[in-house]
Parts: C-alpha cells; structure tokens; sequence
C-alpha cells in the first residue's frame, strides 16, 4: 500500500518541506554530505593511485598521448558506507532491508562491470548484470503493481520479478554505451535522479528520498573529476555499477512513489535510444567487436565525423555528426542539451501523475 496520502499535501506545493518531518530533512542533508564527501575524497585518492599503478586509459578524443585514470567507477564499492543513512530513518519498511537490497544489486553490478574490463564477456554481461536484480527479488522488497499513466495501477505479481531482472540489465547495458564522452553518462544519470528527486518531495516518499540523495551524492562527485577535460574514467566496472545503483534506487523507490518507473524511463531515453539503435544496427555485436573502418564515427584530428559508409554502426552520436563534423566539447554540449529536455519531460511527466491528470 502507497504510503502517501493527498491529505497530508498542503495547499501551497511550494512549502514542500510542510510534508516532512524535520528529522527527514535532517537525514536527506546528512546523507547528501557523506555521499558527496566520501566519494569525492575516494577518487581523488584513488587517481593518485591510478597513475602511481598505471591504471590508466587513452582518451581517444583528445590529442594522441593523453591518458586518465582508469576504473574510477571502482570507487562505488563503498556503497555499503555510502547507503548507511538508510538506516536512519523511521518507516513502516524495513529500512535494513531497503539498505541490503541497495548494497548487494549495486555490488553484484560492480562485479560484473570489473570483471568485463578484466575479461571482456561479450553479451554474457547483459544476462550477467540482470542478476543485480536478484536481491530485490528474494527479499521481496518492490510493489507488483507498476503504475502506468492513463491506465492505472497493473497487477503484474508474477511477472515483475522477471521485468526487475530485464530492468536491471537494460538500464546497466544502456549506462555503459552511453558512456562515450567525458561526462556523459554522469549527465545521463543526473537526469534521472533529479525528477526522481521531485517525485519523492510530492509523493512524501522517505526510503525513496534518501535513496535519490545518496545516489545524487555519487553522481555529483563523480562529475567533479570525470566533467570535460576528464580526470577520471568510469571503466566498464562503473558504467554496470551505477546502472545498477540506478535501477535498485527505481525499483525500491516505487514503494512509495506512484509512477516512479515510468518517469525515470523518460528521463532515460536518451541513453536507451542510443543502445537500442546501436544493438538493432549491430545485431547485439559488442562495441570492440565493430571493425574500426565500421564504427560509427571517426577521428579526424580534434573533430569527430559520421562514417559514410552505409554497412557501418549506428549510434547517437553519428546521428549527431552527420550533417558536419564536431567536436567532443560540441557533441558532449548536444547531450546535455537532451538530458535538459528529458528532464524536464520527466518531470512534468511527474507532476501530471501527482496530480492524476495522466
């Protein structure tokens, strides 16, 4: 049962904070600081230490010879750490259990991703990371009832464990292929977490609260050191990890929160109309698979251009380039631009469902 009541919304939305005990703001801005903190002081640590091992990757849009720390994503093992403000809270759901669910899908998503960059798995990884769901799953700790605009609450209560596993797996397969230029992918997330951010201000949601600001945490580090020009790269190992971090942080959030998957998908689309042009046009082939003279777009000099040839990928970015070659400033500037409008798509998405408008 939804725990919200349009009762307890007062009149005036812009006193959101009227919906909360202080003690939840308290504990969202508690858990903002060390999320943000910890992640932020771990990886500018662990660049030190990539260059002192010599883990380190070309970034390939930039002059030859221009290498960054690789892997950065590794950093998100601290999760347990960063998700123990979920057990400060007071609620009638079992905030331990909420803080199990999170810690063990985002890890299992880390393990998968560290593994692929040890020993690349080809498509096994997209079944792989499905499994990020699993401890959802056994600790039953979602609501089979998704909520979908105009059509209302569906009772899925035996197919939605398999929708959390496909869930898990598009939104983790999506996160790494979109991971392509500085920044990206964090940019991708932001715009998943801030109208998720809403959503549980006027929901009243407080596990989903908390969820969202530790995850907002991490993404705003991360951006610090991984923005343009990039000190930092996530690895396959973070790409998996935060997409799994993303796709528990939704599923668990719909406990509380009406609709949340439908609006976080929105502000997805960006990241899934990429992956799924590309697998489409590539017949699932892995990205290190495509031929070099096939890929979708090539390097020439500081400038990125559209492959001509017809039989070659097909992703976003060569959608982009094909009316002119640009630059990696250029094309990471277009993509927050759609990150802005999928965002603001979500979230008055969002408003229209509290509402009951859709």
């Amino acid at each position: 049962m939804e725990r919200f009541s349009y009762f307890k919304i007062y009149a005036n939305i812009g006193l959101l904070m009227s919906v909360y005990r202080m003690e939840i703001y308290q504990v969202a801005i508690i858990a903002f600081i060390w999320a943000f903190l910890i992640s932020f002081s771990l990886l500018y640590f662990y660049i030190k230490l990539a260059w002192k091992k010599r883990i380190l990757a070309e970034d390939v849009h930039k002059p030859a010879g221009s290498l960054v720390a690789n892997l950065g994503g590794i950093v998100l093992f601290s999760i347990p750490i960063l998700a123990l403000p979920i057990l400060l809270i007071d609620t009638a759901y079992l905030a331990y259990d909420t803080y199990l669910a999170l810690v063990l899908s985002t890890l299992i998503g880390l393990i998968v991703g560290l593994m692929d960059d040890i020993r690349d798995l080809g498509l096994i990884k997209a079944g792989l990371v499905a499994f990020a769901g699993i401890p959802i799953v056994l600790l039953h700790i979602y609501l089979p009832r998704p909520y979908v605009p105009l059509i209302g609450r569906t009772r899925m209560t035996i197919l939605y464990p398999l929708v959390i596993l496909i869930f898990f797996s598009v939104f983790a397969d999506a996160c790494n292929m979109i991971d392509i230029f500085n920044g990206v992918l964090v940019g991708q997330a932001l715009a998943v977490l801030f109208p998720l951010l809403i959503m549980s201000l006027l929901f009243g949601g407080e596990i989903s609260l908390i969820l969202v600001i530790i995850g907002l945490g991490y993404v705003l580090a991360f951006l610090f050191w991984n923005r343009y020009p990039a000190r930092v790269f996530h690895g396959n190992i973070g790409a998996y990890g935060l997409g799994s971090l993303l796709s528990a942080i939704i599923i668990l959030s719909a406990l509380e929160v009406r609709g949340v998957e439908f609006v976080a998908i929105i502000g997805f689309l960006p990241a899934i109309y990429n992956g799924f042009i590309y697998v489409f046009n590539t017949r699932f082939a892995p990205r290190a698979k495509v031929a070099r003279n096939k890929r979708a777009v090539l390097i020439s000099g500081e400038y990125l251009e559209a492959n001509r040839d017809p039989d070659a990928a097909i992703d976003l970015t060569r959608l982009l380039t094909i009316k002119g070659k640009l630059t990696e400033k250029q094309l990471i500037k277009i993509y927050y631009l759609m990150f802005l409008f999928s965002t603001l798509l979500a979230i008055i998405t969002a408003i229209l469902i509290f509402f009951e408008i859709i």
